[in-house]
């Protein structure tokens, strides 16, 4: 009953924080899950709900956010996976890798990308898909690829193993150089997140939530649009529950929802403004 229980974990999670927790457990030498075996597995998990979301049941995109960002996490962070032997990259003193191909990796070798074509490899973490990538650029120096990572380390790594025809960045420093620059030069960009307290300052006095509690699950609010694909703050974005004055967790209310977007979407509105009278206090984070 351990995969059910694990399951079960998962899809009462309130948000990625929650499962990548879960995830620290299996890590741990007293569980007796194989970590690759749990990525399979919730790689398995957010298969099954998108496709039950394409046959028209009514599960909520959270869940399979949630599965699928931790996942992103996971292969963008050194040492969450250890690779089996030999999918395992051996760098020697020429920089070039000494890689023992599966059959799956070389059918992505033999495939020749074409102007306009978008190749998606699924692939669990720890499989060798850097590898793989570091072996397709080497094969087509003709072709000019980019390398997009979450973290700097991730990227330096990169930078160390890839061929001179890659060019490895961070999305964070992609971002910046169409788009963050602009709001530097007006002195509205912030390195960092929005405190609670300075959202609290920018929300109006209403019943219900204090303003320090509201400040809370709108930052939430804010930080799940930010980390998701979606092009509007909608009710999906706002968390399950909150932690009130008393320090008890309690759910969100429908009427608490519709708040907390419209007040999301108010400050969101204002964090993009970059006109003359932009308000300085609205702030872009990185993240947005």
């Amino acid at each position: 009953e351990m995969w059910a229980t694990f399951a079960l974990v998962v899809l009462f999670s309130d948000g990625v924080g929650d499962v990548r927790r879960l995830l620290e457990c299996a890590r741990s030498p007293r569980c007796p899950l194989a970590l690759l075996e749990v990525t399979e597995v919730l790689h398995c998990m957010a298969t099954l709900l998108s496709a039950m979301r394409d046959g028209g049941v009514p599960v909520s995109s959270r869940i399979h956010y949630n599965i699928f960002y931790c996942l992103s996490l996971m292969e963008n962070s050194p040492g969450m996976v250890e690779p089996p032997e030999e999918m395992r990259m051996d760098l020697c003193s020429s920089g070039q890798a000494d890689v023992r191909l599966t059959h799956e990796q070389q059918r992505i070798l033999n495939h020749r990308i074409q102007p306009g074509q978008t190749v998606k490899i699924m692939a669990l973490a720890g499989t060798g898909k850097t590898s793989t990538l570091v072996r397709y650029a080497e094969k087509f120096p003709e072709l000019r690829f980019l390398y997009l990572a979450f973290n700097k380390a991730v990227v330096e790594r990169g930078r160390r193993v890839f061929p001179r025809n890659v060019t490895c960045r961070t999305f964070h420093s992609l971002a910046y150089g169409s788009v963050g620059r602009y709001y530097k030069d007006k002195g509205k960009l912030n390195f960092s997140k929005m405190s609670v307290f300075s959202i609290s300052f920018l929300l109006q006095h209403r019943e219900g939530q204090s303003l320090f509690v509201r400040g809370k699950t709108v930052s939430q609010t804010l930080e799940n649009f930010f980390s998701s694909w979606d092009e509007e703050i909608c009710e999906e974005h706002v968390p399950l529950v909150f932690k009130n004055t008393r320090g008890r967790m309690q759910p969100v209310s429908r009427e608490e929802k519709k708040i907390n977007v419209e007040e999301a979407r108010e400050i969101w509105h204002n964090m993009k403004k970059l006109d003359g009278d932009a308000e300085k206090r609205y702030k872009m984070t990185c993240d947005g």
